[in-house]
């Protein structure tokens, strides 16, 4: 049992991270209403923009993490900018959207490949290494996890409620049409979103290379994750986004308990699969029931 509720407070760890990445997907959906795969690749840029910064560079941890923050935020944005805006100005459908992004993650993908290699790295770090927590053990990570992802997620309900650009996000969230008539810039609202969204996706990418160490497939492995934890809450909820990321994270980590390590992915879909069954509208609207 002690086992068991270990790898239930690791999963929560993970699914902090998950969550993070999860509500960032779900922001750029929900405003835009593009399925923004390329959420990867920002992922994926920010894990190796530290990675490089830290390890090959030397720099202060808290300086590689301030340069992944602006490559993300900065691919995320002319994501926007340069590839999704003028597609939808020609109107161009859903799939040929979903197609474009598809194929950036993919030239994103080679092109960390092509200039890290193809195998897997690590990163020396003392925070990986596990602490005593009464009778079970959680890494500084694992904590950091909790507590920063909890914080910035307080931190995001209160910029959503509390600031102009918040409330045009959301005011676009309801009715894009209805931002236009009232003279709000959609432009600016979907760039934001972009920003907001790419930005969230840093903390589980730095974290995660110091936990985990990283892979050019590793942001594919977590853009399916965001996807399934956003489907798994509730398309269009940012609570539910972030319950499904955990709940995924839990899953895995307690599911490997009687199966191997590699059914971690398996597992999550497998959850996915049972809400698009029995709950398809998601965790936020069975509790609201």
């Amino acid at each position: 049992m002690q086992l068991l509720l270990q790898l239930a407070i690791n999963g929560v760890a993970i699914g902090c991270l998950y969550a993070l990445v999860a509500v960032g997907f779900a922001i750029i959906f929900g405003v835009t209403r593009i399925f923004h795969f390329a959420h990867g690749a920002t992922y994926l840029l920010a894990a190796y923009a530290y990675y490089a910064a830290v390890s090959i560079y030397r720099l202060p941890a808290l300086l590689g993490l301030a340069i992944a923050a602006l490559v993300a935020v900065v691919f995320g944005s002319c994501c926007e900018r340069f590839v999704y805006r003028p597609m939808l100005r020609s109107e161009s459908s859903f799939l040929t959207v979903f197609v474009a992004s598809f194929g950036l993650f993919i030239v994103v993908e080679n092109l960390v490949v092509l200039v890290f290699g193809s195998g897997f790295s690590t990163l020396e770090s003392s925070l990986s290494k596990g602490l005593p927590f009464g009778p079970f053990e959680l890494s500084p990570v694992g904590i950091i996890a909790i507590l920063g992802s909890v914080g910035l997620l307080i931190g995001l309900e209160l910029f959503l409620a509390r600031t102009d650009a918040g409330t045009a996000l959301r005011a676009m969230a309801d009715s894009a049409e209805l931002v236009q008539t009232i003279g709000l810039d959609r432009n600016r609202c979907a760039q934001i979103a972009f920003a907001a969204g790419s930005l969230l996706a840093v903390p589980a990418a730095v974290l995660n290379v110091n936990l985990s160490g990283l892979s050019p497939q590793s942001g594919t492995s977590m853009i399916l994750i965001a996807m399934a934890a956003t489907i798994v809450g509730g398309i269009g909820s940012l609570y539910g986004a972030a319950l499904g990321g955990v709940l995924l994270g839990v899953a895995e980590n307690v599911g490997i308990w009687r199966l191997p390590a590699s059914w971690g992915d398996g597992i999550a879909f497998g959850v996915l699969l049972v809400f698009l069954l029995l709950r398809p509208s998601g965790i936020v609207s069975a509790l609201r029931q």
